[in-house]
């Protein structure tokens, strides 16, 4: 089964990203605080053509990765939200809010 990622950073469709976890290039600790996700092969040029940032509680990074990583490997849903400020609804009660989405061309 092909599993979905999606995160939502506001109401606009430039707000929005839902990628299959196949693409997934790493996860990182960007800060205390927060957690960088890159994604490859968006039509662009770079290894790492998208990112994708996830704020947290502070401390509880490893926290959140590892719930991420949870779901990927066991949702029974094949679309996981990560992170929806649009309708507070979050993957890891640790997960505060979605931070930028970045795209590269």
């Amino acid at each position: 089964m092909v599993r979905y990622l999606f995160f939502n950073e506001g109401t606009t469709e430039a707000d929005i990203l839902c990628l299959p976890v196949s693409q997934v290039e790493g996860i990182e600790i960007a800060a205390n605080n927060a957690i960088n996700i890159y994604f490859n092969d968006l039509g662009g040029a770079d290894s790492n053509d998208g990112l994708a940032v996830v704020n947290v509680t502070a401390g509880k990074t490893k926290e959140v990765m590892n719930d991420i990583v949870d779901a990927i490997n066991n949702s029974t849903d094949p679309f996981i939200v990560v992170a929806d400020d649009a309708n507070s609804e979050y993957l890891s009660s640790h997960i505060t809010s979605m931070g930028a989405i970045t795209e590269q061309a």
